[in-house]
């Protein structure tokens, strides 16, 4: 079924989620790891894309859950059906009712910090692993995780609590600060996305988490996700399983894609709405959907295309619909002349962009599930009532 024929079914703007592109990034990913090492599982992360279409193909094809808040556990455990002992909950602010749960599923917590590991023994949670905090990518130290010289007396802590340590764990951010935070300068001005990293810095990780596992007598380490997709990861695994080998650890490892899989498994349809020039001349193009849906646009601009090419060579700044002066998704687009009515595609956009849009601006769009070979509607347009569903109508001052 063509694009134009969703889109005349569904409306514009309309999420593609590809689910067969999505079961063959795991697989390959996966294939490229057991050929490197005896020894992984793979965790699917969540929190990069919430598409339940995904989260029920993945736990098809034998994939574990990484959770970073309730939301998700409930998700992973409720609505998708992944067994407790698969779970991996994760996250530096983890609520109690999220911890009770996690311990009465036999869920494995990471914990962020050496005093969180107190609120896991309170909770009842048994199966636990501490998050090693690297540097990210622009050598500043992580927010997240404890600093590698306090991790054995954690490990020791844990052990005391009655807590059983099963894995040391980490995460290579992609996102990160290209200068320390500072309250004169925007968010947005200093953030740089990061993915992914060579092979030597995983493999790097891997022997200091392989160090720290053998002197606390512990059996899986954690690569988490910021890994590429296959074929690309072949490189990484090969030079992982090549640090580990060299320092002589042999157990499992437990690896948490998220963009690898997902990234270039979801386009956006969008419609032009109109087109101008601008006082200096620019051409515009306001198009349906703007940075409420591609909220990642604020950090990396997406790979837009028209449908059906167009002729002309004149850059076009691509506008969204929100009256919002900073709501561009290109400043420059080479998409040959464009007319209300043409579409445009925003290319592989699977990766955080679904889970952080805004419900600023027009209703959600329907998103549109491709798998066996076939679209389907997965998740209907949003409608008015939507956004008052929750809503109660009785004045404040009513029993």
């Amino acid at each position: 079924m063509s694009v134009a024929a969703l889109l005349a079914e569904h409306g514009s703007p309309l999420w593609l989620a590809d689910v067969d592109r999505a079961r063959e990034r795991l697989a390959g990913f996966r294939a490229a790891w057991s050929a490197a090492w005896p020894d992984v599982e793979i965790a699917y992360s969540y929190k990069t894309n919430r598409t339940t279409a995904f989260l029920r193909a993945f736990a098809d094809e034998g994939a574990g859950a990484e959770v970073a808040c309730a939301a998700e556990y409930a998700l992973a455990r409720d609505v998708v059906g992944v067994e407790g002992s698969r779970i991996t909950v994760n996250g530096p602010g983890k609520p109690t009712a999220l911890l009770e749960h996690a311990a009465a599923d036999g869920a494995l917590v990471i914990a962020d910090s050496a005093p969180e590991l107190e609120r896991l023994a309170l909770a009842g949670v048994t199966r636990v692993g501490l998050r090693v905090g690297l540097p990210g990518p622009e050598g500043h130290p992580s927010r997240f995780g404890l600093a590698p010289g306090r991790v054995v007396a954690a490990g020791r802590r844990a052990r005391v609590l009655g807590l059983t340590l099963e894995v040391l764990s980490v995460h290579l951010v992609s996102t990160d600060f290209t200068a320390a935070a500072d309250r004169d300068r925007a968010l947005a001005a200093s953030v740089r996305v990061a993915w992914s990293k060579p092979p030597a810095v995983h493999a790097q990780a891997a022997t200091a988490l392989a160090r720290l596992a053998r002197e606390l007598d512990v059996a899986t380490i954690d690569l988490g996700g910021g890994l590429p997709a296959a074929p690309a990861v072949a490189a990484h695994a090969a030079a992982v399983a090549q640090a580990l080998h060299a320092d002589g650890f042999a157990g499992r490892l437990l690896l948490e894609p998220g963009r690898a899989l997902v990234a270039d498994a979801v386009d956006l349809a969008c419609t032009v709405v109109a087109v101008k020039t601008l006082a200096d001349g620019t051409t515009c193009a306001v198009v349906d959907a703007g940075t409420d849906l591609l909220a990642g646009t604020l950090w990396a601009w997406p790979r837009l295309e028209a449908l059906e090419p167009r002729d002309g060579t004149t850059p076009t700044l691509v506008a969204g619909p929100l009256c919002l002066n900073i709501d561009v998704l290109c400043p420059a687009a080479q998409l040959g002349d464009l007319a209300p009515g043409n579409v445009l595609m925003a290319r592989d956009v699977g990766a955080y962009q679904q889970a952080q849009s805004t419900r600023f601006g027009d209703l959600r769009p329907a998103v549109i599930a491709r798998d066996g070979g076939r679209w389907r509607l997965h998740r209907r347009r949003e409608e008015t009532s939507d956004l008052i569903l929750h809503d109660r109508d009785e004045p404040p001052w009513s029993a």
